[in-house]
């Protein structure tokens, strides 16, 4: 069985391949994953991105609902589950 440091670094990647594509056309910076793993920039948008496996939980919830951000920045956390393509996209307010 793979460890989760693997998948998840697979997931940051998959991530990135995502918001870099040239509909997405975002500037990617990868961050020391503390709160969020992402930010993903273009013009008048910046992303702040934390990415989970499995299931999103209360915990990642918290961490980033109580982080503070300017209000140009959404605080998103995406879910890579297991044996499928995309990931859940979850907005926290």
């Amino acid at each position: 069985m793979e460890s989760f440091k693997q998948r998840h670094n697979r997931a940051v990647k998959a991530a990135v391949k995502y918001l870099s594509k040239p509909y997405g056309g975002y500037k990617i910076i990868i961050l020391d994953g503390k709160v969020f793993h992402l930010e993903a920039i273009r013009v008048k948008e910046i992303r702040k991105i934390r990415i989970a496996l499995d299931e999103i939980t209360k915990e990642d919830e918290k961490i980033v609902k109580e982080f503070k951000l300017p209000d140009i920045c959404t605080k998103e956390i995406w879910c890579k589950k297991i044996k499928e393509r995309a990931f859940e996209i979850r907005e926290i307010i």
